[in-house]
């Protein structure tokens, strides 16, 4: 409610409080009047005197109930000067009671602001804390001081905890990329050794062989999504950001998984999405081409490990003033309700994920894209099939 409002509103109800208070103080003085003139007119009676009538009803000896009768007689009533004095009392009544209200009115409105500015003050803090910015709080002895307290405490604590857990997130990044730099050089002899023995394997190995290569090729993955794990949690990535045209995205991450899409069958559609009455436009948006299709990559690979052979993924984007979205759509049974709110948490393992799925392609993307002004959503459509929807901002 505006200021003027409430003003408005409090002079109406000290004008009808005064109003009420003017006619109750008509109605008693009249009466009063009334009472005296019947005093004073029953002592008269009793001494047929005004002098000796006058000196008795002051002392308190007069006949009222006489007084009364003979005032009746020529029609003089208790409330008959009542409308007389209504002006009188009610314009007083008015004036004190608008005086008062309006004092009232100005200590609460001076009230009201002194909160308003303290409650203004604890919430700047508040966003300064939470913005990271240096803050202090102005120390006032008032209703807010414990309030203060408490917030003091728990904003110090709440600091501490966050620089403990960004000191143990350095540590563990630093940690798994130390272990991931451990196992690359293995992996690498390991490799070259399978490629070494592949033209020495007989009926009987080669099953075995063609195990141990496809292990080897899970841990290099593995590793290789570790490092980059390791690298956006560091926060030394610097990523070069570019004008990439969607559609060559799509059909560049298409390409490298063009072979596990044609031995599945699997036909990939790739369409391109506009709002009625409006001319397309080239979808494009601002971001490092490298760790966007690695981040593109992961998602297709996750739609077409969920999809039936013979199926089909379909990979739609559109832009407008706002932002770019890609959507894709796999042609699986869909997430399941309890994955949902788990499937971007690191090594996390929903259900129907594939055997050689270390739960890290999908942490990797939402980190990917969320680092570069992005969202990325996983939900299931109308049809029941699992889709991805990927949004860039654009500012």
């Amino acid at each position: 409610m505006s200021a003027g409002r409430k003003a408005a509103g409090h002079f109406m109800f000290w004008l009808l409080i005064g109003l009420a208070a003017g006619v109750f103080l008509a109605a008693v003085l009249s009466y009063g009047e009334y009472q005296t003139v019947a005093d004073i007119a029953g002592s008269v009676l009793e001494t047929d005197s005004l002098a000796e009538g006058l000196k008795k009803s002051f002392t308190g000896q007069s006949l009222r109930q006489e007084g009364k009768v003979f005032l009746d007689t020529y029609g003089y009533r208790p409330m008959g000067k009542w409308s007389a004095y209504l002006p009188f009392t009610a314009g007083v009544s008015i004036l004190l009671f608008q005086i008062g209200g309006w004092i009232t009115f100005k200590r609460r409105r001076g009230e009201d602001r002194r909160v308003k500015s303290r409650i203004r003050g604890l919430t700047e803090y508040l966003r300064a804390v939470n913005s990271g910015e240096g803050a202090a709080l102005s120390r006032n002895e008032d209703d807010f001081s414990h309030l203060e307290d408490e917030m003091y405490k728990t904003v110090m604590e709440l600091r501490s905890t966050k620089e403990a857990a960004v000191k143990n997130h350095e540590v563990l990044a630093e940690r798994i990329a130390d272990i991931a730099h451990q196992l690359k050089t293995p992996l690498t002899s390991m490799s070259l050794m399978t490629e070494l023995l592949e033209e020495y394997q007989t009926a009987e190995t080669k099953v075995y062989y063609s195990r141990l290569y496809g292990q080897i090729e899970r841990l290099k993955n593995l590793v290789k999504g570790l490092l980059a794990l390791a690298k956006l949690d560091s926060h030394g990535l610097v990523f070069c950001k570019e004008r990439l045209v969607v559609s060559e995205l799509v059909e560049a991450v298409g390409e490298s998984l063009m072979e596990m899409m044609e031995e599945r069958r699997i036909t990939l559609v790739i369409e391109e999405s506009c709002c009625d009455g409006q001319a397309k436009e080239e979808a494009f948006i601002f971001a490092d081409r490298q760790w966007t299709e690695e981040a593109l990559l992961n998602l297709l690979k996750n739609c077409v490990e969920h999809t039936p052979k013979g199926g089909r993924i379909v990979v739609s984007y559109s832009r407008n003033p706002i932002y770019t979205e890609l959507r894709m759509e796999d042609g699986g049974i869909g997430f399941a309700a309890k994955d949902i709110p788990h499937l971007f948490e690191r090594f996390y393992r929903g259900k129907g994920a594939a055997n050689d799925n270390a739960g890290i392609g999908l942490a990797l993307a939402k980190a990917v894209v969320e680092r570069q002004n992005g969202r990325l959503l996983a939900e299931n459509t109308a049809e029941g099939h699992a889709c991805f929807r990927v949004k860039w901002y654009m500012l």
